[in-house]
């Protein structure tokens, strides 16, 4: 199905667990539950040649892969890194968009499989100048598969020069299966706040509270039909997010160490877009939850900083636990 420059490379577990990935993107094509239903919860495309056209989309779908250097648009691709201003290229109506036209969602990665069949390790290095960003930025992401059906997904990177970073996931989830709909399927936030936004999907800078319960309310469905939110995470060890599945009793949690979970239901996705065995996609066939800093942080000085040192280590540890409700 895939040139050996792209083979697929699988982990599993114990309990029938199984994931599927591809040096392309390093991307998670797709994710079977244990059970007799083998359901893959995550979208995707049968062939590589797919996902090489769809980047080519005015309006990628990102499908599975890792996203960066920076997530989300940067306002007129202008940041400040000390006294210098730099101009990151626009590739999204004026502005920078997840990484620019040669982003960490377009490379062929280096893989390192593990003698445990469990753990897959993607490296990759982005030559300085990429886009215009200051210094190589060496890049290991680690997907490691628990017998506790917890994908952990650790993203490290050190860059040779001071850069700005903001590393996520783009991952698109249905516990009903991806040739379902997401419709009637709860999300919850462990979040009080959302960043407001322009006409232009970016951070105006001010904050809207909707809600002083987080995780103890679901999104509401007015929220829910147009959602592209980043949501403000509160501080906390525990959850930061759920995905609940109202009859299968599916669960999917999500704790990362970030200070923002973007949550995107594709309603940017063309209404007919072909995707595995297939299936077409549409607006409502999967769900985003990207753990990730603050959009255009470089432009916002009381938002948490997206700079990273020469020779620092930047972290961004995600995980999601899948598992069955006991008491619904």
């Amino acid at each position: 199905m895939f040139s050996q420059k792209n083979k697929s490379y699988f982990i599993s577990n114990k309990h029938g667990m199984k994931l599927e990935f591809l040096s392309f993107g390093a991307v998670l094509r797709s994710c079977i539950l244990p059970g007799e239903e083998q359901l893959d919860v995550v979208l995707g495309f049968d062939e590589l040649n797919d996902y090489l056209t769809s980047m080519q989309m005015e309006n990628p779908p990102y499908f599975g892969c890792i996203v960066g250097r920076s997530a989300g648009r940067i306002r007129h691709g202008k940041v400040n890194i000390g006294d210098q201003e730099i101009q990151l290229t626009k590739n999204n109506g004026g502005h920078h968009l997840h990484g620019g036209f040669h982003s960490l969602s377009r490379v062929f990665w280096d893989v390192e499989e593990s003698q445990d069949s469990n753990q897959l390790i993607f490296r990759y290095v982005c030559p300085a100048g990429t886009e215009n960003y200051p210094g190589a930025l060496n890049v290991q992401v680690t997907y490691t598969l628990t017998e506790q059906n917890e994908l952990k997904i650790a993203m490290r990177a050190v860059s040779t020069e001071d850069t700005i970073i903001n590393l996520t996931q783009h991952h698109y989830w249905n516990l009903d299966g991806h040739e379902s709909t997401v419709e009637g399927q709860s999300v919850f936030i462990n979040s009080k706040r959302y960043l407001v936004k322009d006409a232009e999907n970016i951070p105006t800078g001010e904050f809207y509270e909707w809600s002083n319960n987080p995780l103890q309310e679901a999104l509401p469905n007015e929220l829910l039909e147009g959602i592209d939110h980043s949501f403000v995470l509160e501080k906390s060890s525990g959850i930061q997010a759920k995905l609940v599945h109202p009859s299968n009793n599916w669960q999917m949690s999500v704790y990362s160490n970030q200070a923002a979970g973007h949550i995107f239901i594709g309603c940017g996705l063309p209404s007919h877009l072909t995707g595995k065995n297939g299936q077409t996609y549409h607006s409502k066939s999967g769900i985003c939850f990207e753990m990730q800093n603050f959009p255009d942080a470089p432009n916002h000085a009381h938002f948490p900083s997206s700079l990273l040192e020469k020779g620092k280590m930047y972290e961004n540890n995600t995980i999601f636990h899948f598992e069955k409700r006991t008491h619904v």
